[in-house]
Order: C-alpha cells, then structure tokens, then sequence
C-alpha cells in the first residue's frame, strides 16, 4: 500500500504539553523541520517553544553562563522574552506544569541554584517563543502543517536541538510518523 502524505490526518488533538512535528514540506522558512513543545492550548491561543534551533551564544550578553548553556530560540515571538523548560518538580520554583515531570518557566534565581547544585535536572532555555490565535493551530493542524504528538518520553524533549533532532525525534516516536523521519529537506536534488 503507498502511504498517502496528502492524505493523513493526525488522530491526536493538540494540548498542553503536545509536541508538533512541521510536516516535511513545510514552507515557513522559521518552521522547516521544527519539533515545537506546546505549553499552553486553549480558546485563547496556544504557545509553545521551538526545542531544535540553538543559539548562538555569542551573540547573548546578558545571561550568565548556567542559562546559556542550554539556549534555544524559542520562537519568532518576542525574542527579548527568555523562559525555560524543565523537569524539577519544586514549588519554590513556582514554575507552570504542562504535564507529569515537565514544567516552564519559574523563579529563575532559585532555579538556577537548583542546577548548579543537581545532575538530574533537565532543562532548555529559550528567546522567544511561537505563538498562534484562536483556531489558527488547530486550522494549520487540520490543513496537515502539523503532526501532533501526544505519546512521547520527557527525555527526548531535553536532547541537543541540532539539524537532526526532527528526524531523530520521529524515529524515537516511531509508528507511521517513523516514515517521515528519512524524508529528504529538498526532494527534487533526491
């Protein structure tokens, strides 16, 4: 049987703590090959940080080493606005959760104590962030802009954003997205 790209439709909704996966066509220059953590969905909007595009560090100034460590680019919203993701369930943090053992934002002071004295704790930070209207993401959903994955392990969340983490992202995933994961970024030079 030939899988039908055109044709498929997710079966997942999009939520809080979705993750997006930019269908291997995608035109929008900021969002080709993007893996994108939705940390808010509801009648309002949705937001949500891109998890694979790194920073360039040279260019940061004002942050302090513990933070830029983990940088990202979290979206063409805002890019003076910094917050982080990650996996320290503390409540001194006050950090918002998007789902078990992942939370954003927070106390970024206390957090930053809490890193430098922990292994375990995960996290990513970002400028920036991506942000849709009401309706706009579940429309770009329903026009196939988007798979929405609901089913995935937190730890691939805080793996290197670097050029293969979309298509490694997809095999970890695995099922009929696995498919996607080989898709060539410019099919006509294939």
């Amino acid at each position: 049987m030939e899988w039908d790209y055109f044709n498929y439709k997710s079966n997942n909704k999009v939520k809080k703590g979705s993750v997006l996966i930019s269908e291997p066509f995608m035109k929008d220059p900021f969002f080709v090959r993007s893996v994108i953590l939705i940390c808010e969905h509801n009648n309002e909007g949705s937001f949500g940080y891109k998890l694979n595009s790194p920073c360039n560090k040279a260019n940061m100034k004002l942050l302090d080493n513990d933070i830029l460590e983990n940088l990202h680019f979290g979206g063409p919203v805002e890019n003076e606005y910094l917050n982080f993701i990650h996996n320290c369930e503390n409540p001194k943090i006050n950090s918002n959760k998007i789902s078990e053992g992942l939370f954003f934002g927070g106390d970024i002071h206390f957090f930053k104590k809490l890193i430098n004295n922990s292994r375990n704790i995960k996290f990513k930070s970002f400028v920036g962030y991506s942000g849709w209207t009401t309706d706009q993401l579940d429309n770009e959903i329903e026009s196939n802009s988007w798979i929405v994955i609901n089913d995935y392990d937190n730890k691939y969340l805080f793996n290197k954003g670097n050029n293969n983490y979309w298509s490694n992202f997809l095999k970890n995933i695995g099922g009929v997205n696995k498919i996607f994961s080989n898709y060539p970024l410019d099919p006509s030079l294939n």
